[in-house]
């Protein structure tokens, strides 16, 4: 008697449909906007503090942000990510 093989590539796709179909559910059942404030919690305050009160005016203003993470990358012994 010949072996049942199931298609690879179908089980694959039907997979995949279950997959998408489960994503999409959550997502409906997911409230809209900050989840927090639909349940009547305080949303989550914002911990960040501007580098300079008026943002970022000149070329001088973005050097001395980056000289100041250079800094404190040098204080905390942080290695700096590669460029490319």
């Amino acid at each position: 008697m010949k072996q049942y093989r199931p298609d690879v590539e179908r089980a694959k796709w039907l997979y995949s449909m279950r997959q998408s179909r489960a994503w999409v559910k959550r997502q409906q059942n997911r409230p809209e906007g900050n989840s927090r404030v639909a349940r009547g919690l305080n949303p989550i305050p914002d911990n960040s503090e501007p580098w300079l009160p008026g943002g970022v005016r000149s070329m001088a203003d973005a050097i001395w942000i980056s000289d100041q993470i250079k800094k404190d990358m040098e204080q905390w012994k942080i290695a700096s990510p590669p460029t490319t």
